[in-house]
């Protein structure tokens, strides 16, 4: 039996592709069409969206979906289903779009007036302020600190709840500036009001049994079969309205989540004082701001963790399938309230892989800065490149329940502009940090154009680049094959900072991450719940960090101003081992929690190292050996270093817009894997590389163009291979007579002569031309190459090329996407043909508003061709 790298040669990989297939209530006919065209990609699996169907759950929804298995089960397919009738999840197939039902998303809302005593026997009307739905959970009076601030002083404060008699409050008002405040739920605030409280067990029941169990009752047989799971869209907690990023608790934030499972837990943490820590959540209370607030959140985070996420997983698991998706991640939104789910890995604790999205032109090459303006924002471009593919890895690392698996939903809402060519730089982006699963964003059945989030792969029959996306597919399969099943080999750990944001200022993870992804430096981003008395992640020590399969040699600590309670224990107790820990920017000076120890507890963590972020790398290789490194420095390539079946991996992608790598790199390898090869993934070529051992390290050549990917594998197991040769940069250019023809897409492969170029003259910029014609086609450029013999030479196109045929004397000699576009070609005695076909996108024709935030080349071969004889 051959290891994972044969399979992956032979073509027999695992399918990690499960499409977005929109469902509108389409034609059969036509449904089967797109399900075929799905099936044509190189895609074995589907994963079914209702949002734009008219009947989700009725008996058109049934009739419709009963296609799609039908289809599914004779092809051997898989089908995940998108768990609600609309983005995001949570509407629960609309139970509570009557307004009437208790289980519908609730908050804590404070209500607050201030006064000037003392004044004896003083009343307070306050039943108006209440809504009709509300219930009091308490009112408070609270000294303010001084006439120019709202801050409140904690100490001061008086439970006034009981006082409170025929909506109507009395108390004897002492002496100062005190503010009086009611705090009450509601489901009338301004977030998602027809949608369930993620936070209330019962509500998301509901979503189960409109969902869930319909979909089990009719295809119960198929689950654990071809009905794989369902996937969850984005779920929120949804108490406030739009997309708010930095949404955290203060008095900006008029609601906040709530349930009354979440005042037991508060109850419960809290006891009497509950009620007189509520005024924190909202107005700054001194040392006590950070402690409940982050006890808050605390508690809000681990009720949603049971609510929702354990929730459904355990129905998911005791009924055969899996439960997958993400949240919103964006511009640091994953450790906050409002659009998101306040901790990352715990909203995603159930799910039987973790889960990311890139859309919305997030992640372009090049736009790697802290301000990169895409759709919804223009923040958090560090965050979209540094943080988001680490920390969805990190979670399938770190996790037994997601056996290293890890999903992204991608290249959606990049508009019709989106070439083949970015999207294999975006997959290339997020395999090389260890994504190992997608969703492509997406396929519609709808009538071309469809302006629903753009692209769409087959558009109809009307993207002239979709047997492109079909070898892409083929490519993403090859490259996950080999990045599944083994074992991520980091070797530091940097603490997730979205514990210690909850209560005052920290350094954002991917801070640090950054530092190491340009130093080619192994790393994974843990949560501080790896620390606490439960230990979900059943971490060990043993000299090293041990995290499921993980085995980490140092930890490395953004800076915090607080650290929580168990954290900074553990890592106390790692530094007195002697185990590498380094605080980045410097040392916390408080403790989430408030505890008597907190002053020995933060002297402890002194004894740790301090390092900035220039000097990090250096300062923890100081302490490890890296098991990568580069002769030269290239801060834009990256690696990720995997062992399998077959060896150990290493994918290499440069992502420079600018820069190409030619050096050395060495890595440190078991005793034995002497064999170096280097994989062309996209042709499925193997190249034997030339190596040099030196002592446990091993030395081979690395070269890469801008925006070109390889996978480096090193086996024990001698293979007789073609040597590796970069591709030639120069050569003699192809300055004979051109013809430039046309054909659309809708009438392939009718071609029209549209310019011909003698001579030195330069090939024309076609762009204009396709705005004024609404061209969506393809270009064909041909010309005649002389050769006194038969011989092989390489084909070397410029700028412009995107998706290219190569076809000489009649036959196709393979496509390109991505760099580098250079194609070995056969060339016979005398006169050969070639044509080089280019496929564009539809963007010309259609004009979408989804691809105006991108400035694009022009169209067409800018440059002529460059042959160099081999």
């Amino acid at each position: 039996m051959g290891n994972r790298f044969d399979e992956v040669y032979k073509d027999q990989f695992d399918n990690y592709i499960y499409p977005f297939l929109w469902m509108h209530g389409e034609d059969h006919a036509i449904l089967a069409e797109e399900l075929e065209r799905i099936k044509e990609s190189n895609i074995r699996a589907i994963c079914v969206e209702a949002r734009p169907h008219p009947d989700f759950g009725g008996e058109q929804w049934w009739r419709d979906m009963d296609v799609v298995m039908d289809f599914a089960r004779k092809n051997e397919m898989k089908v995940w289903l998108l768990d609600d009738d609309r983005f995001p999840t949570g509407h629960a197939n609309k139970a509570f779009s009557d307004g009437n039902n208790e289980l519908a998303n609730e908050f804590l809302t404070s209500w607050s007036t201030d006064v000037v005593g003392p004044i004896k026997n003083s009343a307070m009307i306050v039943q108006p302020v209440l809504k009709s739905d509300s219930k009091l959970i308490g009112a408070v009076a609270c000294k303010r600190v001084s006439e120019d601030t709202t801050e409140l002083d904690l100490s001061s404060c008086i439970d006034l709840t009981g006082n409170i008699k025929n909506g109507w409050l009395r108390f004897d008002v002492p002496e100062g500036l005190w503010r009086i405040l009611l705090f009450f739920t509601t489901h009338q605030g301004d977030g998602k009001l027809d949608y369930f409280n993620i936070l209330n067990s019962k509500s998301v029941r509901l979503l189960i049994d409109r969902v869930f169990e319909p979909h089990f009752e009719r295809y119960g047989e198929d689950f654990g079969k071809t009905f794989t799971g369902f996937f969850s869209d984005e779920p929120e907690f949804a108490n406030l309205p739009g997309y708010d990023f930095q949404a955290r608790l203060g008095k900006n934030m008029k609601f906040i989540p709530w349930s009354g499972e979440l005042y037991a837990r508060l109850k419960k943490r809290w006891g009497d004082s509950l009620v007189t820590r509520l005024p924190a959540l909202w107005y700054g209370a001194m040392e006590e701001t950070g402690h409940i607030r982050f006890e808050y959140m605390d508690e809000v985070t681990k009720q949603l963790k049971y609510a929702f996420s354990d929730q459904i997983g355990d129905w998911c698991k005791a009924h055969g399938v899996i439960h997958v998706g993400h949240i919103i991640e964006d511009d640091n939104s994953h450790g906050r309230l409002g659009c998101s789910t306040g901790h990352y890995f715990r909203s995603s604790s159930g799910m039987g892989m973790a889960g990311i999205d890139v859309v919305l032109l997030q992640i372009m090459p090049g736009m790697n800065q802290v301000i990169h303006q895409w759709v919804a924002s223009d923040r958090d471009g560090e965050f979209f490149h540094y943080g988001l593919g680490k920390m969805g890895s990190s979670l399938a690392h770190i996790d037994r329940e997601k056996n290293g698996n890890a999903m992204c939903e991608i290249f959606g809402a990049f508009g019709w502009q989106e070439g083949i060519s970015l999207m294999k730089w975006l997959a290339d982006h997020m395999l090389s940090r260890g994504i190992n699963y997608f969703v492509p964003h997406a396929f519609s059945p709808r009538s071309f154009p469809d302006l629903d989030c753009p692209p769409h792969f087959y558009a109809r029959g009307n993207h002239p680049q979709f047997k492109y996306f079909g070898q892409l597919m083929k490519y993403m399969n090859r490259a996950a094959h080999l990045l599944t099943g083994g074992d991520y080999l980091a070797q530091i750990a940097v603490l997730y900072h979205g514990e210690a944001e909850w209560a005052g200022e920290a350094m954002l993870f991917q801070k640090p991450v950054r530092v190491f992804l340009e130093n080619q430096m192994e790393c994974d981003v843990i949560p501080a719940d790896v620390f606490s008395k439960e230990n979900p992640y059943h971490m060990t020590f043993d000299g090293c960090i041990r995290i499921g399969k993980q085995r980490y040699e140092a930890l490395v600590v953004p800076y915090s101003e607080y650290l929580p309670e168990e954290a900074a224990g553990a890592v106390v107790a790692l530094i007195e081992k002697g185990f590498p820990v380094f605080f980045v920017g410097g040392y916390p000076g408080k403790i989430c929690e408030s505890i008597p120890e907190e002053k020995s507890l933060l002297k402890g963590l002194e004894a740790a190292g301090e390092a900035g972020l220039k000097d990090l790398a250096s300062a923890v290789a100081g302490r490890i050996s890296p098991r990568v490194r580069m002769k030269q420095a290239f801060p834009d390539l990256r690696t990720y270093t995997y062992r399998n079946d077959y060896g150990i991996a290493l994918y290499c992608f440069n992502e420079s817009t600018t820069q190409p790598v030619d050096s050395q790199i060495e890595i440190n390898l078991e005793e034995g894997c002497e064999m170096a090869v280097r994989y062309d993934v996209w042709n499925n070529i193997r190249y034997a590389l030339p190596s040099k051992r030196e002592g446990n390290r091993l030395i081979v050549p690395v070269q890469l163009e801008c925006g070109e990917a390889a996978i480096l594998l090193f086996q024990k197991e001698a293979m007789d291979l073609p040597l590796y040769k970069p591709w030639p940069k120069e050569g003699a250019k192809l300055d004979g007579e051109w013809s430039i023809s046309y054909s659309n897409i809708i009438g392939y492969p009718a071609f029209q002569v549209l310019a011909e170029c003698k001579g030195e003259e330069e090939l024309p910029d076609l762009t204009d031309w396709a705005v004024e014609q609404k061209f969506c086609g393809m270009l064909r450029y041909e010309t005649s190459i002389a050769s006194e013999q038969d011989c092989t030479v390489c084909l070397r196109l410029g700028d412009g090329a995107d998706a290219a045929e190569i076809y000489i004397n009649g036959a196709s000699a393979g496509m390109l996407a991505g760099a580098p576009y250079c194609k070995e070609i056969p060339l016979a005695k005398g006169r050969n043909q070639l044509i080089i076909e280019l496929a564009v996108t539809p963007v010309w024709s259609v004009g979408d508003d989804w691809s105006s935030l991108t400035v694009l080349p022009p169209l067409g071969l800018i440059q002529k061709p460059y042959l160099t004889y081999l």
